[in-house]
């Protein structure tokens, strides 16, 4: 959870930022999911002031707004009814207000000027950080639970968010490896544990990358999905990219493809609903079980569809009841199958 991310944006961060807003910066990219950038929580912003040893979300609010006026924007806008991101009086976006959780993104290089990282050419090196902690055997002395468990702050009830006094663990450093001096005060080399070099089987590279372009292509088509979602469920793309990763895990737990039927499982029973874009995500944790496929009927498939019925509602290329003149309820006089029919006869 954002290990890789941090250290990603920490190459890439302007220098001339201030040692603020290097730490906020770096601070939401470490609580940030590596494969949406997205971070959000309900002790997200008790975790950030933690790490950042802040006092209060005033001063934090302060640094995020230097960062964006440098061009680095982390804050991700409240969407509307419309999925439109929401504008104060004066035409100010609107990040937070009163019942409505903050989120954070990491944007991308190109969305942002940050300085070319560096190549230390160094990658085929362990990390010292690493030997240190893979050096030590894998319990934990008495001694250590108790340090951990008098430092860390308590994070109970946190529906499994991680602790930061677990995300800071790293392995001890090993009494060998201190720095030691000979009796005429010249110091003693120090020597570091070799261990083998790790084998990677013949084309398993190319197979990690395979697999990392289908997974963003499915992120991308679950994207699409929920941003076409029809009116008023459509969402921005970032909201769309931010509930991208759980609607894949979801479908692929309970059977669902990314079509009209879970189009229509997701909007249904919306009477009453002041903003069913703001229940989308609690619509998709709670999926039930995709019902199983019918035995297909005989008879003339569904005609193309015109694209022009149905006031642009995407679901109507798959169904036929969508399909109707603009501003009425009539079939359409150029898709629909009832119109067809009669045309053949």
């Amino acid at each position: 959870m954002g290990y890789e991310l941090r250290r990603w944006l920490e190459d890439r961060l302007p220098q001339e930022i201030s040692s603020g807003e290097r730490v906020v910066a770096l601070a939401i990219a470490d609580l940030a999911w590596d494969d949406s950038r997205v971070a959000y929580g309900r002790k997200f912003m008790e975790k950030l002031l933690w790490k950042t040893g802040f006092e209060n979300e005033a001063q934090i609010g302060k640094v995020l707004g230097k960062l964006a006026g440098r061009g680095i924007e982390l804050r991700v806008p409240i969407s509307g009814d419309d999925g439109k991101p929401l504008r104060n009086k004066r035409g100010q976006l609107v990040y937070a207000h009163r019942g409505h959780q903050r989120t954070f993104r990491i944007p991308f290089a190109s969305e942002f000027p940050g300085r070319t990282a560096p190549h230390w050419g160094d990658e085929g090196e362990r990390s010292p950080d690493h030997d240190a902690h893979a050096w030590h055997d894998t319990e934990r002395s008495p001694a250590r639970e108790t340090f951990n468990a008098e430092r860390s702050p308590s994070w109970e009830g946190n529906g499994g968010e991680r602790s930061p006094g677990r995300e800071g663990f790293r392995g001890e450093r090993s009494p060998a490896r201190e720095s030691m001096v000979t009796q005429a005060g010249d110091p003693i080399p120090l020597t570091t544990p070799t261990f083998p070099p790790s084998s990677t089987p013949r084309g398993a590279e190319p197979a990690r990358q395979a697999g990392s372009e289908q997974r963003n292509e499915a992120l991308e088509a679950a994207t699409e999905f929920l941003m076409n979602l029809p009116a008023p469920w459509a969402v921005g793309r970032i909201t769309a990219k931010a509930h991208a990763p759980l609607l894949l895990e979801v479908i692929a737990e309970q059977g669902w493809r990314l079509d009209e039927e879970l189009i229509a499982k997701i909007t249904e029973n919306a009477k009453g609903l002041n903003r069913p874009s703001a229940v989308l995500r609690s619509r998709i944790s709670d999926l039930p079980k995709a019902p199983k496929p019918t035995a297909a009927k005989s008879g003339p498939s569904l005609p193309p569809w015109c694209g022009q019925c149905g006031d642009g509602n995407p679901a109507a290329e798959f169904n036929a009841k969508f399909r109707t003149g603009p501003g009425s309820n009539k079939p359409c006089p150029d898709c629909h199958p009832a119109n067809r029919a009669a045309d053949a006869a």
